[in-house]
C-alpha cells in the first residue's frame, strides 16, 4: 500500500489548481519537491488499472476491449434509436440527437444510482427506452464495448477485488453530491484499508458575510466588477473570486469589464491574448475559439458543392487564419466589397473563384496572388475526394485540405491559439475512432461529425500561474480559503436550480432515489450543501441578487433569507463610455474645452472631388455627409442580393425605355399597330438584358431573363400606352442618357439626364425616370434643394449651351410602374403633360409661392443660386452635422459617422450645452 497521500477531485480544474497552488506553496522554500497527487476518480482509476496491466496483477483478456467515449456512445445510442423507430412514418420527425443524450443520461442514472425499473408500473417513454437499451447493449456486446458508466463500475469492482495498488490515505475534495457508484468506491477504499476523509478547501467555520440587492443582472456585474477593484486596492496580493450560477451566460460581459477595469491595454489587438489577472473555471466550446472555427468553415466551403451564402466567404475573406491573411488584407477587404456589389447572395465555389482571378488583371488588379494559389489548392484537393469513406480517411482528407489552405495562416500561434490547435487535432482523432461505429460516411456527415465534436470538447487554455481572481460557476470549488468571495445571481429562479428530470425514467423512481434534478426537494438540498461550502470559502463574502429583469420584478433566493443585507450601497464599476456620459452631464462647463468640427478643408484650387450630383444632393441634407463620403470616400458595404436588386431592377427599365426611343417620335408611335409596338418593346428589353449581361461577372439564367424580358414589356408597354401616348401634344425625344460635364462655383459635376423631350414648338420637357414610389419634387421650391438632378440641368446646362437656345416648358419625374404611372413635377403652363403642377394655377402655387416664385425664370433663377450656394458651401469646407428631416438620411451610407445618438444626447441635456456655448463664446 502506497503511503504518499491521494486527494480524488470532482473536476480536473481542481485537481490542477491544487497541484500549482502546491507546488507555488514549495517553490520559495525547496528547489525540488514531490508533485501532489491530485486526481479526479476517472483519472485515477485509469492509471492504476494501468499500473496494474504492466505490473501483471490483471491480465490484458480481463479487461474490456473498449471503453466508448462521450461521442461515440451518443453515436451507438443514434444508430440503436433509429433501428428502432425506422419501420415508423414520423421517425423522420425526431430529433436522434436529442433522444440519444436522454437515453444516454437515463442509462447512466440506471447504473450510477442502482435504480430499478418495474415492468409492472410503466409509461410508454420508458418502454421505449427499455426497447432502445436493449438494441444498445447488443451493439456494445458486438462491438465488446463499454460505456463510460459501465466501465467505471468494472473498475470500482476492481478495486472491491483488491487488483488495483491503492493508497494508504484518500482525501475527497469538491464533492457536493456523491452518487451510489462514489460511495461504493470509498466503501471499497476503506474496506482494502485505506483511509477516506474530506479534504479541507476552505476555512471550517462560515466567515464574514452579507449581501446586497442590485437595481438588475447588469449592475449585479458592474457591482462585482468594482468590489474586485476595491479589494485589490486594499490588498493587491489578495486571492479573489466572483461565483456565478450561470456563468455560462454571463461570460463575455464579465470577461469585458474585468478586462477594461483591471487590463485596459488588452483592448490592442497585439495584448488581446495576453495573461490575465482572471481566469474563468468555465471553458468555452472548441468550436468556437476563433482559430478552430476557421478551419471548420474552410472545410464547409471547400467540400462544399451547393451554392454558399455570401456572408460566410465574406467572413473567410477577413478570417487571418489561413493564407497570406495579413500581407493581402487590404486586397482582401476591397475584394470583399466588389463581390457584395457584383455577386449574388449565394453562389458556387468555383463562381468565387473565377471571381478572384478575375480581380487579379485589369487596370485595378488586385495583389491577392497567395489567396488565388491557396484557394484553387483546398478546392482541387477537395474535389478529388468524395463519396463515402471510413472517418479516419476523413480525418487525413480535412488535414491536407487545411494544410492546402495554409491554415493557421502566416504569423506565429499565440498559446492560446496553440493550446487550441493542438485541440482540435485530439477532435481528429477522435473522428478516426469512430471507424468501427460508423463505417464509411460521406464527407457532408464527416464533417458534421467533426464539427459535433468539436462542439462537445469544452476548451480551457491552461494559464502559467494561478490567477488573482477566478471567476467560477457554483459547482467549482476553489482549491484554498480566499481572501473574499462576491457569489452574484442569487435569485430565487436561478439558485436553487429548476428541477428536470429525465424524461424517460419514471419520476416517482428518480424522487426516490434522489437522483440530480429529480425535484424541487432534491435540488434545495444540493443547493444548500453549496451554500454551506460558499460560506467558508473566504474570509470576506459578499452574496447579491437583482431586483428585476425587464419589468419583472425578483426575489432573492430562500438561501439568503438569514443573511443581513449591507449597511451601504455597492458602488458599480464605470465603463469608459458610461464615465464620458457622466462626466459631460455633471462636469462644470469651465472644465470642458469645447472644439468646433464642422469646417473641413476648403476644396483646393485643382482639386477634384468626385461625386455627381449625389454630391450635390448630400451636402444639401447634411454637409457632414458629403463630406465623409465625396471626400474621404467612406461607402457602406453593398449588400448582396440574390437575382437582381432594386436599383437593377432600375437601371433596366431605363437601357429598355432608352432602346425603345431610339430615333422614334411620337407621332410614328400613334400610327404603330399594337404588334408591331409589342415587338419593338420586346426587342428593347432584350437589348436591355443583353447590355446588363455584358456588364456583369456572370449571365443570369435562362429562365431568369424570360421572367425579367416579360416584366420589363409589361411595365414599358404599360407605360407607353397608358402615358405616353395620351400626351395632347407631339414630341421627339433628342436626348437619352445623356452625359454632362459642367463646374459650379469651381466644383465638377457630372450627371446624366434620362431623357429630353422637343416639342413641336421647339421646348422643351427634362424627364428623370423613377421606379420607386417616393419621388419628391416640392423640395424645389426649397432654399436647400435636396434632388438637384433636374434643376441643375434646366439652370445649369441649357443655360451654358450656345447651341440650345430652347426655352424648358417642364421638369418631371416619369413614375413608370404597373400600379401609380404617370409624370410629376412642374410645368410652365397647361396643356403640357398629364401631372405635372403648373406653376400658375393653385396647386402649383401651393408649392411654388407666387411672392418668391412670381414667373418661370424667377424659378430658374432660384434653382442657379440654391444650387451654387450649397456648391460654395461645400467648396468653403462646410462639414457640420446639420439636417432638418432624419428620415432624408434614409439613404445615407455614412450614418454611423454622424454620431446621431451622440446629437440626442445633446438635446436631451440642453443646459450642458448651452452652458458649453457661452463658455466657448
Amino acid at each position: 500500500m502506497n503511503d504518499s497521500p491521494l486527494i480524488l477531485c470532482s473536476t480536473a480544474r481542481l485537481a490542477r489548481s491544487l497541484r500549482n497552488l502546491h507546488a507555488r506553496n514549495l517553490a520559495a522554500e525547496q528547489k525540488q519537491w514531490q508533485p501532489l497527487s491530485a486526481f479526479t476518480l476517472n483519472g485515477w482509476l485509469d492509471g492504476q488499472l494501468e499500473e496494474a496491466l504492466l505490473c501483471g496483477d490483471i491480465a490484458p483478456d480481463e479487461v474490456p476491449r473498449g471503453r466508448l467515449s462521450n461521442a461515440q456512445e451518443r453515436l451507438l445510442w443514434e444508430q440503436a434509436i433509429e433501428s428502432t423507430l425506422k419501420d415508423l412514418d414520423t421517425a423522420p420527425l425526431f430529433d436522434m440527437t436529442g433522444l440519444a443524450t436522454a437515453a444516454q443520461e437515463a442509462n447512466r442514472l440506471l447504473i450510477e444510482w442502482n435504480l430499478s425499473l418495474d415492468s409492472d408500473d410503466m409509461a410508454e417513454e420508458t418502454r421505449q427506452f427499455l426497447l432502445w437499451r436493449q438494441r444498445f447493449q447488443h451493439l456494445c456486446k458486438q462491438g465488446g464495448w463499454l460505456e463510460a458508466v459501465r466501465y467505471s463500475s468494472w473498475q470500482v469492482q476492481c478495486v472491491e477485488q483488491g487488483l488495483l495498488a491503492l493508497p494508504a490515505h484518500v482525501a475527497l475534495a469538491g464533492f457536493d453530491r456523491i452518487s451510489p457508484l462514489q460511495q461504493r468506491l470509498f466503501d471499497a477504499l476503506r474496506a482494502q484499508g485505506s483511509s477516506v476523509e474530506r479534504h479541507l478547501l476552505a476555512h471550517e467555520a462560515p466567515q464574514s458575510v452579507c449581501r446586497v440587492e442590485l437595481n438588475d443582472q447588469d449592475a449585479e456585474c458592474r457591482a462585482a466588477v468594482a468590489w474586485v477593484q476595491q479589494q485589490l486596492a486594499r490588498n493587491p496580493a489578495a486571492r479573489l473570486a466572483i461565483v456565478v450560477p450561470e456563468l455560462n451566460v454571463l461570460r463575455e460581459k464579465l470577461a469585458a469589464l474585468l478586462d477594461e477595469a483591471l487590463q485596459p491595454e488588452t483592448v490592442t489587438p497585439l495584448l488581446a491574448q495576453s495573461s490575465r489577472r482572471y481566469d474563468f473555471s468555465l471553458g468555452v466550446p472548441l468550436s468556437t475559439r476563433p482559430v478552430v472555427a476557421a478551419a471548420l468553415n474552410l472545410l464547409r466551403f471547400g467540400m462544399q458543392r451547393q451554392a454558399v451564402p455570401q456572408a460566410e466567404i465574406s467572413a473567410l475573406l477577413h478570417n487571418p487564419y489561413w493564407s497570406a491573411a495579413y500581407t493581402e488584407a487590404d486586397a482582401r477587404a476591397q475584394l470583399d466589397a466588389m463581390m457584395r456589389e457584383w455577386l449574388p447572395l449565394t453562389l458556387k465555389t468555383q463562381r468565387f473563384q473565377n471571381f478572384v482571378q478575375k480581380a487579379l488583371t485589369g487596370e485595378k488588379a488586385l495583389p491577392l496572388a497567395a489567396l488565388d494559389r491557396d484557394l484553387q489548392a483546398l478546392l482541387k484537393h477537395c474535389e478529388m475526394h468524395s463519396g463515402r469513406q471510413l472517418p479516419s480517411v476523413w480525418a487525413g482528407v480535412f488535414v491536407t485540405a487545411l494544410q492546402q489552405a495554409r491554415w493557421p495562416g502566416e504569423r506565429s500561434p499565440s498559446s492560446h491559439e496553440y493550446q487550441a490547435r493542438q485541440s482540435f487535432e485530439k477532435a481528429l482523432q477522435a473522428l478516426a475512432d469512430l471507424d468501427p461505429l460508423t463505417g464509411a460516411v460521406n464527407a457532408p456527415d464527416a464533417l458534421r461529425r467533426l464539427s459535433q465534436l468539436c462542439k462537445e470538447q469544452i476548451f480551457q487554455p491552461e494559464a502559467q500561474d494561478m490567477p488573482q481572481l477566478q471567476v467560477l460557476g457554483m459547482l467549482e470549488a476553489a482549491a484554498g480559503p480566499l481572501d473574499a468571495m462576491w457569489v452574484m445571481g442569487m435569485n430565487d429562479h436561478v439558485w436553487p436550480p429548476a428541477p428536470n428530470p429525465n424524461p424517460l425514467l419514471p419520476a416517482a423512481l428518480q424522487r426516490a432515489a434522489a437522483t440530480p434534478n429529480a425535484d424541487s426537494r432534491v435540488q434545495m438540498a444540493f443547493a444548500r450543501a453549496i451554500h454551506q461550502r460558499l460560506l467558508a470559502s473566504a474570509a470576506e463574502i459578499v452574496f447579491s441578487s437583482a431586483l428585476k429583469d425587464g419589468e419583472r420584478m425578483l426575489r432573492c433566493s430562500p438561501l439568503l433569507h438569514d443573511i443581513p443585507l449591507a449597511g451601504a450601497d455597492s458602488p458599480l464599476f464605470s465603463t469608459l463610455f458610461c464615465t464620458l456620459a457622466e462626466t459631460l452631464a455633471t462636469a462644470a462647463p469651465s472644465r470642458l474645452h469645447v472644439l468646433e468640427d464642422s469646417r473641413a478643408p476648403a476644396v483646393q484650387e485643382g482639386e477634384h472631388v468626385a461625386g455627381g450630383t449625389g454630391l450635390l444632393k448630400a451636402q444639401a441634407i447634411c454637409p457632414a455627409w458629403a463630406f465623409y463620403q465625396y471626400r474621404l470616400h467612406a461607402r457602406a458595404l453593398k449588400s448582396p442580393v440574390n437575382g437582381l436588386d432594386a436599383m437593377e431592377r432600375g437601371t433596366l427599365v431605363h437601357g429598355v425605355l432608352e432602346h425603345f426611343w431610339q430615333d422614334r417620335r411620337s407621332d410614328e408611335l400613334r400610327e404603330m399597330p399594337a404588334a408591331v409596338l409589342q415587338s419593338a418593346v420586346s426587342a428593347a428589353a432584350a437589348k436591355a438584358l443583353d447590355d446588363f449581361n455584358a456588364q456583369h461577372d456572370a449571365a443570369l439564367s435562362a429562365a431568369f431573363i424570360a421572367l425579367e424580358h416579360d416584366r420589363l414589356c409589361k411595365l414599358a408597354l404599360a407605360w407607353i400606352t397608358e402615358v405616353e401616348l395620351q400626351r395632347p401634344l407631339d414630341f421627339a425625344v433628342t436626348a437619352r442618357e445623356q452625359e454632362v460635364k459642367l463646374a459650379i462655383e469651381g466644383i465638377a459635376i457630372r450627371l446624366v439626364i434620362d431623357r429630353v423631350d422637343t416639342l413641336e414648338d421647339g421646348r422643351l420637357v427634362l424627364i428623370d425616370y423613377k421606379t420607386g414610389n417616393r419621388n419628391d419634387f416640392k423640395n424645389w421650391a426649397d432654399q436647400r434643394i435636396s434632388e438637384p438632378q433636374l434643376p441643375i440641368y434646366a439652370a445649369f446646362v441649357l443655360a451654358m449651351s450656345e447651341a440650345e437656345k430652347s426655352e424648358v416648358a417642364a421638369v418631371c419625374y416619369a413614375q413608370v410602374r404597373i400600379d401609380k404611372s404617370g409624370f410629376i413635377g412642374v410645368a410652365r403652363e397647361a396643356d403640357l403633360l398629364q401631372g405635372p403642377l403648373v406653376l400658375d394655377e393653385s396647386r402649383g402655387r401651393r408649392v411654388f409661392d407666387a411672392a418668391a416664385f412670381p414667373d418661370w425664370a424667377s424659378l430658374l433663377q432660384h434653382w442657379k443660386d440654391s444650387i451654387s450656394a450649397v456648391a460654395r458651401e461645400l467648396k468653403a469646407g462646410e462639414a457640420a452635422i446639420r439636417f432638418e428631416d432624419e428620415k432624408q438620411l434614409a439613404y445615407c451610407e455614412v450614418l454611423p459617422l454622424l454620431r446621431l445618438p451622440e446629437r440626442q444626447l445633446q438635446f436631451e441635456r440642453p443646459e450642458l450645452i448651452s452652458g458649453l456655448m457661452q463658455e466657448a463664446g
